[in-house]
């Protein structure tokens, strides 16, 4: 094609401020890691596709977890608010380590949705988190001031227990264990079924954040495994 400029692995963008080699810098949407010193205004060559090692604040990473970049501080943040949404984690990282693994998931990137609506999702799997009261190993976490305002909570496989078991979905932090989903009995959780978790009608705004759970009453559970979506909006405070 004639009009075809090149693969897009690699843009050319004014420096925002001075950056260093393997630095990280945004520019609107475009999150690069610049490919040598460039001092502020400067076109820089930069990266926005690839594997790198970029320096982190306190966030403790799992793998797999989302990694947004905070523009004041110059480094990745598990924090979303206003910031941009990279990548994800490719190597775990805890609070003290100065650098996360991260693969870039190239431009346009995501400004945090600062007023846009927001997703969070949770997968219970009887085979990997057991029968009782759990944080399933496959858990988003839903940030401080989240306003919370509709689930629904897909059963794939039916939920089975010994006695008459039932589950709340709720989060470890910021809210309660069944601010999600009230207590529903095992047999409303059969294969496949869909429910709209209660928090449609009763929206709630997160005081801390957490990651989604489930609580198991009667238990435990001898089989199961359950999706949840929980939809929500962050607040500016």
């Amino acid at each position: 094609m004639i009009n075809f400029v090149k693969s897009g692995d690699t843009l050319t963008l004014a420096a925002p401020y001075d950056v260093l080699s393997g630095g990280g810098f945004k520019v609107g949407n475009v999150f690069g890691v610049a490919a040598n010193d460039t001092l502020s205004g400067a076109d820089v060559t930069c990266e926005v596709e690839g594997v790198y090692d970029l320096a982190k604040d306190a966030s403790v990473f799992a793998q797999g977890d989302l990694a947004y970049w905070d523009d004041t501080a110059k480094k990745v943040t598990s924090t979303v608010g206003s910031n941009l949404l990279i990548g994800a984690v490719e190597v775990a990282a805890a609070t003290g380590v100065a650098v996360v693994r991260v693969n870039l998931f190239g431009v346009p990137g995501f400004s945090g949705q600062a007023n846009g609506i927001r997703v969070a999702h949770m997968k219970y799997d009887f085979s990997v988190d057991g029968g009782a009261s759990c944080t399933p190993a496959s858990s988003d976490t839903i940030p401080i001031n989240a306003v919370v305002t509709d689930a629904v909570v897909n059963s794939i496989a039916a939920v089975t227990a010994s006695g008459s078991a039932t589950v709340s979905i709720g989060t470890v932090a910021g809210s309660s264990a069944a601010s999600v989903l009230a207590a529903t009995a095992k047999a409303t959780l059969s294969a496949n079924a869909v429910v709209v978790a209660t928090s449609e009608a009763t929206p709630f705004k997160m005081s801390a954040a957490g990651k989604l759970c489930i609580a198991v009453a009667s238990g435990p559970l001898t089989a199961g495994v359950i999706e949840a979506w929980v939809t929500y909006y962050l607040a500016s405070a």
